[in-house]
Formats: C-alpha cells, structure tokens, sequence
C-alpha cells in the first residue's frame, strides 16, 4: 500500500472517516434514548370508570408523615382482573394507584387533594428490563407533570416489585 501524500486526499479521508464515527455515536444514542421513551406510559384517560379493586389510608398514626402517606385508591382495567383471578396479567393490563391527602372534618375522614397518581402497564416486550411491567406517575391533576426516567422505573422495579415474584410484581389483591 503507497503511503497518501496528497493533502486533500487526506483531507476526504479524515472526513469520511469522522462522518462516520458521528454517524455511529448519534445511532448509539438515539438508541439509548428511544429505549429510556419506551418507559413513558400515557395517562389513562377514565381510570376512575376501571373497576376499583380497593381503598386504604397509609400512614395514619404517624406524627410525621411521607409523601406517599394518605388515602390510596387502586383501579385496574379489564384486562388486569385477570391477573387479579389468575396471578399472571397479561399484555395490556393496566394498574392505577391514586395517592390523595387525607382531609378530616370533625370525626369524619375523606379522600382530599389528589397527591401523584402511579401507573403500571404491562407489555413484555417493551419493559423486558422490568419484568413486563412499565411504570409511569402524575403529580397532582396533571396528565404530564411528574414522569419519571426509565432508569427511575428499573431502580423502582428491581428495588421493590421484582421482590412481587409470586403476583407477577404486583402488591395489591383483588377481592370479590
């Protein structure tokens, strides 16, 4: 092979070359970014129409209390009573945890201010990672605010529902 003298032809060289390293580098990353969408589940318009599977208030003797803690409402859609009954959900269950304040008036205690709603929706191939499982939330009212990062979901999963291995990562029962 002659040695390149030529100036220029170094020039188009070094330029294919680095075309292509640019092109390659913005694949992997256009990858990567696709996969962390992937995680981004929609809000379910009308979960309050889905059957609800049960209410409980967290938190309620505590002095101080975390964020999570109030009333909790639970929804699923047709396809996740299913896996209520059989403890495997199937493609396209869809599980809506509804986090409110606790408001009290004199005795009386009543779902308040919404806090976050938590979506689960199941898809095996697209949350592989996650045990099937995609995992969303909504702050307050909104149906945009709050989303959260793919990695976020992993961390969320593997922190805490995988160890859900007998319900198919699902906490909450249904029953008739």
């Amino acid at each position: 092979m002659k040695p390149i003298t030529s100036t220029s032809k170094l020039k188009s060289i070094f330029t294919r070359r680095a075309a292509l390293l640019f092109g390659f580098t913005t694949v992997a990353f256009t990858t990567v970014g696709l996969s962390m969408d992937n995680f981004q589940i929609p809000y379910p318009e009308d979960y309050r129409h889905w059957t609800h599977v049960k209410t409980a208030i967290t938190g309620f003797n505590k002095t101080t209390h975390a964020p999570a803690d109030g009333y909790q409402h639970i929804y699923a859609n047709n396809k996740a009573l299913i896996g209520y009954k059989t403890g495997v959900f199937p493609d396209g269950s869809s599980i809506v945890f509804d986090k409110h304040e606790v408001d009290t008036i004199a005795d009386y205690l009543r779902s308040g201010k919404r806090k976050f709603i938590d979506v689960m929706y199941k898809d095996g191939k697209r949350f592989k990672e996650t045990g099937g499982w995609g995992f969303e939330e909504f702050k307050g009212d909104s149906k945009t605010d709050g989303r959260i990062t793919g990695m976020h979901a992993l961390n969320c999963y593997k922190s805490c529902h995988q160890k859900q291995d007998k319900t198919d990562a699902v906490f909450s029962s249904f029953k008739d």
